[in-house]
């Protein structure tokens, strides 16, 4: 009976996934949208320290015969601690989800850019080292090259439908913040000292508005009930 010889694959490189003319294909795959789709696929564990990561990381290289002192090599089995593909390698990332990875890429170039608040921690320690892992890659220069020079046009939305864009609430919505005001997030955004232009600073505004508008001035109130019916 012969046994079967099971080999080391070696080095394991990023898979893009390309169109007929070369492209990219940002769209998710079938897998990443039946994660996206079902929460009980999506890992609810506390997020573990980069050091720990990376360590795991140089374990699993050298064991399928790779080459541990590649630093995009190791960085690619790092396990990401955020969002819904938490529990993923960086490298599925790449090969399942491009558009969720530009996406990230420009949410932190926009974030620093602007000077926004951003909960610290080991999601973000993740984050950034996914993002840079990222930016390693000329496919994903291109794209973001061509993406530069070719923006699509935002759909516009109303000021209750804006994103927070930054914190542990930045998929929030502004009106969804004003709801939800008694969890203490809407006041510590009224009560920072913002940049103008930021999006905490637009956040900020327009908490202010609707205040204004639910609880009216006592000169504003008086002028109301005095004007004839």
């Amino acid at each position: 009976m012969h046994q079967k010889v099971e080999f080391f694959p070696g080095r394991v490189q990023v898979v893009f996934r390309k169109g007929p003319l070369g492209y990219l294909l940002q769209e998710p795959t079938d897998q990443t949208r039946l994660i996206k789709d079902n929460t009980s696929l999506q890992d609810k564990s506390a997020p573990k320290k980069q050091e720990l990561v990376r360590q795991n990381a140089l374990v699993v290289v050298p064991q399928r015969g790779g080459d541990a002192s590649d630093r995009i090599e190791v960085l690619g089995e790092y396990i990401l601690q955020f969002g819904k593909y938490k529990g993923k390698c960086f490298r599925w990332l790449l090969e399942n989800d491009i558009g969720y990875t530009i996406y990230l890429i420009k949410s932190l170039q926009q974030e620093e850019a602007a000077g926004d608040f951003m909960t610290e921690g080991n999601s973000k320690d993740s984050l950034l080292s996914f993002v840079s892992y990222a930016q390693s890659f000329e496919e994903i220069q291109s794209l973001l090259s061509y993406l530069c020079k070719n923006p699509a046009a935002p759909a516009a939305l109303s000021e209750d439908n804006q994103l927070v864009g930054f914190g542990s609430r930045a998929k929030s919505t502004w009106l969804e913040i004003w709801d939800s005001r008694a969890d203490g997030f809407a006041s510590f955004v009224m009560k920072k000292t913002c940049v103008p232009g930021t999006r905490m600073y637009k956040l900020q505004q327009y908490l202010w508005k609707k205040q204004r508008s639910t609880h009216p001035s006592p000169v504003t109130a008086s002028k109301a009930q005095d004007e004839p019916m």
